[in-house]
């Protein structure tokens, strides 16, 4: 099956800001390409194409040099800000030339809410970083990172997709046993997507009850790949992120990540954490799954149901932006949608 190539000139998320500590550099791929995010030793955040233009040695094997980097072969060294050549060791102490016009590749990166945030285009920025509604200084208090196979677009489908929930996630704490409820929930779009309005969450949940008083959850997708779950009781508010992001062609790399306030759930923080690797989990099991028919060749999704209209919104959310999101006006409409989960 022909993937499509990720939307561009968009911030897709790179990793997480305690991934890549001063002074160091972790290789990573992304959008097929590999790329060495790191840090200098003064604290700035970078991400280069971990290709040296010499030899092709990985950049991400070698060091932080200050504000450079080395290649770990023969030493040439580049900005970490721009990717220009400042220093090959080599040559003799008294060759004049001038080695700034080779370069390696730089992305430009956001840092947020203890996240990395890439910006996937052409030139420089033209949105801001994402607000996900926390302050700067907040850091997640769990995250899960799953690996899945198959297509980014069904990967994302996957995110939008309220029916697998009661099949895919069994678990005591979730729904096991409990039976099928119709639901109805209204949408509204929004400036890169769409969200179900805030809304009192399934009774059937030991997560919402946890919270006690009132929850109200609101749910928003953003493209390219980004779902928010904003969960409100009273002053408590626990924020479920879940973000996809292109790897390695054939790959995407999803990271889930729960924040909230206050020290309501810091001493169950160990068990939080196992149950969201456990829901996480799930769905790459299932996407593996799907795939080993998907990379047999070609197949037309058959959508039925207003389960499956978020999927069909997110590929017209897809074919309005274009290729640069050049003039993109968001083609949804508010509506109401029926379903039984």
């Amino acid at each position: 099956m022909t993937e499509a190539a990720p939307l561009q000139n968009l911030w897709y998320l790179a990793g997480l800001s305690r991934e890549v500590k001063p002074g160091a550099m972790l290789r990573r791929v992304l959008f097929g390409e590999p790329l060495a995010l790191g840090r200098t030793a003064g604290g700035a955040a970078f991400a280069l194409r971990d290709v040296c233009p010499h030899r092709a040695a990985p950049l991400s094997a070698g060091r932080v040099a200050g504000d450079a980097v080395e290649c770990p072969y023969h030493a040439w060294r580049f900005s970490a800000g721009d990717g220009r050549c400042v220093s090959v060791p080599a040559l003799p102490s008294g060759d004049k030339r001038d080695v700034s016009g080779i370069r390696v590749a730089n992305y430009t990166l956001a840092e947020a809410s203890g996240l990395l945030w890439i910006w996937y285009g052409a030139g420089a920025p033209t949105l801001p970083p994402p607000d996900i509604g926390l302050s700067a200084g907040l850091s997640p208090k769990t995250t899960t990172v799953v690996e899945s196979a198959g297509p980014f677009d069904e990967a994302v489908v996957g995110l939008v997709d309220p029916a697998h929930t009661p099949t895919v996630h069994k678990q005591w704490w979730w729904r096991e046993g409990r039976p099928r409820a119709d639901k109805k929930k209204a949408f509204e779009p929004t400036a890169l997507g769409f969200k179900m309005v805030a809304h009192a969450p399934s009774s059937n949940s030991l997560i919402y009850k946890a919270l006690g008083g009132a929850p109200s959850t609101e749910i928003e997708f953003r493209l390219p790949a980004l779902r928010l779950e904003h969960i409100r009781a009273g002053a408590r508010h626990v924020l479920a992120l879940t973000a996809m992001t292109p790897a390695d062609h054939g790959a995407t790399r999803i990271t889930h990540m729960l924040y909230w306030n206050g020290a309501l759930f810091d001493v169950i923080r160990p068990i939080a954490q196992g149950m969201a690797d456990d829901f996480l989990n799930q769905d790459g099991a299932i996407l593996r799954l799907q795939n080993e028919n998907l990379k047999r060749g070609t197949h037309r999704a058959l959508y039925l149901g207003d389960a499956d209209e978020p999927a069909k919104w997110y590929f017209a959310l897809k074919r309005a932006w274009g290729p640069d999101g050049a003039g993109f006006v968001n083609p949804l409409r508010p509506a109401t949608l029926a379903w039984r989960t």
